[in-house]
């Protein structure tokens, strides 16, 4: 069982399995990012359609984080788990052997659905068995596992393209939540002891209480700035393989290196955000982040009417752009959680709800718009433009860092 108390080793294996079972939801999305082209060949369907599973993915990730929070402060984290991992395992089976488009969409929301049980209930592991700075790090660690999962998934995915067909990224992903179940009743244990559990309060209740939080203070801007960034960023995942594959002509196995370095840019831009915030404050970096997410989605809106540049007129733009939503992301956390600092975990998972939503609803207008660069910038440039505004927005609701009674810079 893990405790407070670890040997490094178990220290290791607490924080591998709980980065494991984070990036379920992250290889779902990237690992089948290659293959769609191929899906819209198999069934005949536009590239628009393909789009659509990777809405779906996100609408039930949302509607996840919404559902399992509640439900595992009054029944514990374990049975969550399981219930989640087993309807995603169920669900990717379905994606691989699905015979026409409407079946793999519903699958792929049923998907989406089961994975959001994983970071939900990882993060709240974390917090049951650690406080504070060692929650923290903790987390910190969990993270950084799950990170490596968009800079492998896309090469897997070119991989696996190479000597099968797409269902075979299904069945891997198959067995992917299958190792994760092994793991999860191996090495993880209960961490919720019903003591400990929510009694005194409906479910019903519980799920009013986001709608309470929205209403606090400058809640809702934090939430409408980072989701409309999270939207940018997953426009960029829902066109990149048609933009990179289909326009541009990128081979399918050279896809992972191209979609990885961008995926390294950002991991670089939140790297530096952890050094600066300590020293700049959340806000402001914040606001350097909106406005050069703006600036670089004007470029590649140019770049995209004009064809100037070719492929590096909108590869150069969309790399730094990336740099800096992870960027955002992180300091939209901070300043939510500093505003709901009582609430924490609800604030946590309302933003996960508003992100996935975001995530979304852009990649499905990338679809419509017909999922090429422009579709792309335009969404990107929507999206940013309305991050600067509700920026903008908090700066005259909240005082600004010289002003504000200690702003606390958060983590990164």
């Amino acid at each position: 069982m893990v405790t407070r108390e670890q040997s490094p080793v178990a220290h290791a294996i607490f924080v591998g399995v709980l980065g494991m079972l984070t990036a379920i939801a992250p290889l779902s999305i990237d690992m089948y990012l290659p293959a769609m082209p191929d899906l819209a060949d198999a069934f005949s369907v536009s590239a628009a359609h393909v789009q659509y599973s990777l809405s779906l993915f996100f609408v039930g990730l949302a509607l996840g984080q919404l559902t399992y929070g509640p439900i595992a402060d009054r029944y514990g984290r374990l049975p969550v788990l399981y219930f989640g991992i087993c309807l995603y395992l169920a669900a990717s089976l379905v994606c691989a052997l699905a015979v026409s488009m409407p079946v793999l969409l519903a699958a792929r929301l049923a998907a989406g659905f089961g994975a959001a049980a994983a970071p939900v209930m990882a993060r709240a592991i974390v917090r049951d068995r650690f406080e504070g700075a060692q929650a923290a790090s903790v987390m910190s660690f969990v993270v950084m596992v799950m990170a490596t999962a968009p800079l492998v998934a896309p090469l897997v995915g070119g991989v696996v393209l190479a000597v099968a067909s797409w269902r075979g990224i299904f069945a891997l992903l198959c067995v992917y939540a299958a190792m994760c179940l092994i793991a999860l009743r191996l090495l993880l244990r209960e961490s919720h002891p019903p003591a400990r559990r929510v009694r005194d309060r409906s479910l019903f209740a519980q799920y009013v209480g986001y709608l309470a939080l929205v209403r606090r203070g400058p809640i809702a801007l934090f939430l409408v700035c980072g989701s409309l960034m999270f939207g940018a960023l997953f426009s960029y995942v829902a066109g990149s393989s048609f933009v990179y594959i289909e326009q541009f002509g990128i081979p399918q196995s050279q896809f992972g290196f191209y979609f990885g370095a961008n995926v390294l840019a950002m991991l670089m831009g939140t790297f530096a955000n952890g050094r600066l915030v300590m020293h700049f404050g959340y806000r402001r970096l914040l606001g350097v982040a909106v406005c050069n997410t703006l600036v670089c989605s004007l470029v590649l809106l140019v770049a995209s009417v004009t064809g100037l540049g070719g492929f590096w007129g909108v590869a150069v733009p969309l790399f730094f752009l990336l740099s800096t939503v992870g960027v955002a992301g992180a300091n939209t956390v901070a300043g939510l959680l500093d505003q709901a600092p009582d609430a924490a975990g609800a604030a946590s998972a309302l933003f996960g709800v508003c992100q996935f939503t975001a995530g979304a609803f852009a990649s499905w207008c990338v679809g419509v718009l017909g999922g090429n660069a422009l579709a792309m910038a335009i969404v990107m440039t929507i999206a940013a433009g309305g991050s600067v505004a509700a920026f903008i927005a908090l700066l005259m609701r909240v005082p600004t860092p010289g002003a504000a009674a200690g702003e606390r810079p958060g983590p990164a």
